[in-house]
């Protein structure tokens, strides 16, 4: 079985990449000719420049392939243009060439973004989703096409909640605040947010491409649990073995240095990660979901609890000299 993944470089892509290998599949990673390969070093793979945005440079990748794992995203732009532009269009792109070349599975690794925040903790789905970010539009314009294919391809649609872990550089900044002794959160630090582990995700994105589900299916993953901002510096401490001071910052301060840095971005032509954004993310009470359709459909149920996960993610970033 053949098998083709764009972002396997990256974060998430990099750990799916190694699951099907080692589960005896012709792996076929999609890159451009600047991508970084540091995170793909002992994987067998055979290699295919493409660019989602150049429909031409498609078809030399979908052409022989039984399954697609879609996980290349703009996860930080300058302009919702962009975001469009590349997770959007780009996807749109992708499914038109699949349908074309008679791939038979498609997976789209979405975002929870795309569903935007919950109005509480009782509603776990939002429907109709609700994105309060460029990002989260895009994410969800992304999954338009591919669950318009489902009667040519069987096709699924994942939504990871926050995702931490190996090979995580977004997190790194919190993780070197921490080992200073503070970590800031906003607010009271009690709004709710479900994660998942690296391995977990990885491992309910392989079970989603390899198997058989109903087509049009759309899952949810996290680890199962909620957690306050407050919970995750605990964990944090505890992995650290001392529990950093809190700052509690108030929504004004945040919301003011996500404005600064709006407006440094659109100056500088610059992608920032705190925007306007990203703060209305951090200001929602609730970003949380559950595991009950894949678990339903595929069995899946992820394994990897807070506390080991914090604690083998600070190890690797020490291991690596990242902190």
């Amino acid at each position: 079985m053949r098998i083709l993944v764009t972002g396997a470089n990256g974060f998430v892509g990099s750990h799916v990449a190694e699951r099907l290998v080692a589960q005896g599949i012709d792996l076929r990673v999609m890159l451009r000719r600047t991508s970084r390969l540091d995170f793909l070093q002992g994987v067998e793979y055979e290699r295919v420049e493409g660019d989602v945005r150049d429909p031409a440079s498609l078809i030399q990748a979908v052409e022989g392939v039984d399954a697609i794992v879609h996980l290349a995203v703009l996860t930080t732009a300058i302009s919702e243009r962009l975001f469009h532009e590349v997770n959007a269009t780009g996807t749109a792109n992708l499914v038109s060439a699949a349908r074309h070349a008679g791939v038979e599975r498609f997976v789209y690794v979405s975002s929870l973004a795309a569903q935007g925040p919950n109005p509480d903790r009782e509603t776990l789905v939002v429907d109709p989703p609700r994105p309060v970010s460029a990002y989260g539009r895009s994410k969800l314009a992304g999954e338009h096409p591919v669950i318009a294919a489902q009667q040519d391809m069987s096709v699924a649609v994942v939504r990871p909640a926050a995702v931490y872990g190996q090979r995580d550089r977004a997190l790194v900044p919190l993780y070197r605040m921490g080992k200073l002794g503070v970590v800031p959160v906003y607010g009271d630090g009690k709004n709710l947010l479900s994660w998942i582990h690296v391995h977990d995700a990885a491992d309910a994105i392989v079970a989603a491409t390899l198997t058989d589900g109903p087509t049009g299916a759309l899952y949810f993953i996290s680890d199962g649990g909620f957690y306050t901002w407050l919970d995750l510096v605990d964990a944090f401490g505890r992995a650290w073995g001392r529990r950093p001071r809190v700052l509690r910052g108030p929504g004004q301060l945040f919301a003011a240095a996500g404005y600064a840095g709006g407006v440094v971005q659109v100056v500088s032509r610059r992608a920032l990660t705190l925007t306007p954004d990203q703060i209305r993310h951090m200001r929602a009470r609730f970003w949380i979901c559950d595991n009950t359709a894949i678990t339903a459909d595929l069995g899946w149920k992820p394994k990897i609890a807070l506390d080991e996960g914090f604690a083998s993610t600070l190890a690797w970033y020490r291991g690596q000299r990242w902190l």
